[in-house]
């Protein structure tokens, strides 16, 4: 039908024969292709949707990267002020919903930048700067959503892997590796995600055994820094547990980042002994089961059958599904094809 006919056949519906409609029609939309056209957004404000649509085709000139900075810098700010969240006099009403929109034009716009050009290094700082928002967003309401990756239509691994390309694409060195490593530990992870996704996107990056040599390097300075003593309060409070419990997590991320990197120096026994000696459990069954998932990932039987031994003539109590694992590789002499 042309969109004509559509107009005119509309015309005769009441106005719940048209929210049936609707409702139809959306049901009818595949997944990927709401996602894509952000129909989501369609729906929640069809005027907004629009006017962005109007706007982004009657673009003639195109932002110098200064003008671009300054403009994401101001975003920034004001979502980490919630001003595209709660009610405030610097971002109307109904500019907030449009946030995901200037998000998603931004990444586009900066990865158009070159990479070893004096515009691509302030592109990469600034993509950076989006991702971190992103992820403080995954802990934090400054957006209508709990889950802003996916209403920027990116997932946040992907982000992470364009950030990071980008990050070590002049070179692989103390000080693009620390940045790297610490936007990975830092981040909050949308409900979709799990940090050693976010760790193997980093792994992954490392194309070197001298970048890896350095990554480690840089695991061990940082949590090196974390694990230094914080000031002593009289008082034991809820954000003082809170801060405790980041702190370890950010700890036991370094150290599965070290053990990814020494698998991909395929140093197996260094990697389990660093892992053995600087994970953070106070159950040691827990960081066993840990270990062995790893170990499962990585398809190294024996070393998975010689820990268990270990864990079980230490006295510790294994968990059903790792006993019902050993006996599995115990028949086959494999381990099996899918994880627990």
């Amino acid at each position: 039908m042309l969109l004509s006919e559509i107009r005119e056949q509309l015309k005769k519906y009441n106005e719940e024969d048209l929210r049936l409609l609707v409702a139809e029609m959306y049901k009818s939309i595949p997944k990927r292709v709401r996602e894509d056209k952000d129909i989501d957004t369609l729906v929640q404000d069809v005027r907004a949707y629009i006017s962005i649509g109007k706007i982004d085709k009657t673009k003639d000139s195109k932002k110098s990267i200064n003008e671009l900075k300054q403009e994401i810098e101001i975003f920034i700010d004001y979502a980490y002020k919630q001003y595209y969240f709660a009610p405030n006099n610097f971002v109307h009403k109904k500019e907030r919903p449009k946030w995901r929109f200037k998000v998603k034009a931004y990444i586009k716009e900066l990865q158009e930048a070159p990479i070893h050009s004096a515009e691509g290094k302030i592109a990469t700082t600034l993509l950076q700067n989006i991702y971190k928002m992103l992820s403080y967003a995954c802990a934090y309401y400054i957006f209508n959503t709990d889950n802003p990756f996916r209403s920027v239509g990116i997932e946040q691994t992907l982000l992470l892997n364009i950030v990071i390309a980008r990050t070590l694409g002049n070179g692989a060195n103390n000080e693009s590796l620390k940045s790297a490593i610490e936007l990975v530990i830092n981040s909050a992870v949308d409900r979709e995600t799990l940090h050693s996704s976010l760790i193997t996107i980093l792994v992954m990056n490392l194309r070197t055994s001298d970048s890896r040599v350095i990554a480690i390097e840089q695991c061990k300075l940082i949590k090196k820094e974390l694990e230094k003593p914080k000031p002593v309060s009289s008082k034991k409070t809820w954000g003082s547990d809170s801060y405790d419990y980041e702190q370890k997590e950010k700890i036991n991320n370094l150290v599965e980042m070290v053990f990814r990197i020494y698998m991909e120096l395929c140093e197996y026994d260094e990697a389990i002994r660093y892992f053995n000696k600087n994970y953070y459990n106070r159950v040691l069954e827990v960081s066993l089961y840990v270990l062995l998932r790893l170990l499962h990932e990585y398809e190294l039987k024996e070393h998975w059958l010689r820990e268990y031994d270990m864990g079980v003539k230490k006295g510790l109590e294994i968990r059903e599904k790792l006993r019902k694992t050993y006996e599995y590789i115990q028949k086959n002499d494999k381990l099996p094809e899918y994880s627990w």
